[in-house]
């Protein structure tokens, strides 16, 4: 049987034994993390299921005062740049709270339509494209039931890949990378979802982070307010 463990420091990722000495924690730090959807279903395909996962984009900003700074939803993956609040210093609890809401929305929603036994239409700017797809909504759900069965615990279903990583920015060539991270999802060549990477729908990238000189000037600003509010 598989086991979970909760990252505690930086760096760790699927597959990768390596520890860093720099705590993870950081009170009003500047994180990222991508979520996999468990067996690379392509989940985000269609109106309700990616609004599903922008509606909780939005609602965890509120709920745990965070901010995002930027995002990418993918067919089966996000990509997802967010802010603390100077009080809280704790990506994992946000993160899996935002996870574990969309979870269970898209476990209601499949099982909406296997009931109905209907299954939703791409949006358009998926339905032509070779490289994706959706299996139908009896198959998802059988799959996310399958994948359940490889881990401990009472759960029923497992939609999100387990400890896909999370990482503290503290230096400008990190915030850099990852903002290129972000950017080059949907206009990949596995993808090819669009030609230039400002017209998918489902990008985001605060006002912030729209430049390189802003890039620059981004952290220590950052740290500047922090120690403001200690």
């Amino acid at each position: 049987m598989k086991k979970e463990n909760k990252q505690k420091t930086q760096g760790q990722t699927s597959g990768s034994k390596k520890k860093y000495d720099k705590p993870l924690r950081q009170k009003g730090g500047v994180y990222f993390h991508s979520g996999l959807i468990i067996g690379k279903k392509n989940v985000f395909v269609t109106d309700s299921y990616l609004n599903i996962l922008t509606n909780a984009l939005k609602t965890i900003e509120v709920k745990r005062d965070i901010k995002s700074l930027a995002y990418v939803i993918m067919p089966n993956y996000f990509h997802w740049m967010f802010r603390l609040s100077p009080k809280n210093d704790d990506p994992v609890k946000v993160y899996s709270e935002l996870k574990g809401e969309v979870a269970k929305e898209v476990m209601n929603a499949l099982q909406a339509e296997r009931k109905a036994d209907t299954a939703e239409q791409l949006i358009d700017l998926f339905k032509e494209n070779e490289q994706v797809n959706r299996s139908v909504p009896e198959k998802i759900i059988w799959s996310f039931e399958e994948k359940a069965k490889e881990f401990e615990g009472n759960q029923r279903y497992k939609v999100w890949q387990p400890k896909t990583g999370i990482n503290l920015i503290d230096n400008d060539e990190m915030l850099s990378q990852k903002l290129e991270i972000i950017k080059k999802a949907p206009v990949s060549d596995r993808w090819q979802l669009v030609e230039k990477a400002e017209k998918y729908p489902y990008l985001y990238i605060c006002d912030e982070l729209q430049n390189e000189d802003n890039v620059k000037e981004f952290l220590p600003v950052i740290q500047q307010e922090i120690l403001a509010t200690a």
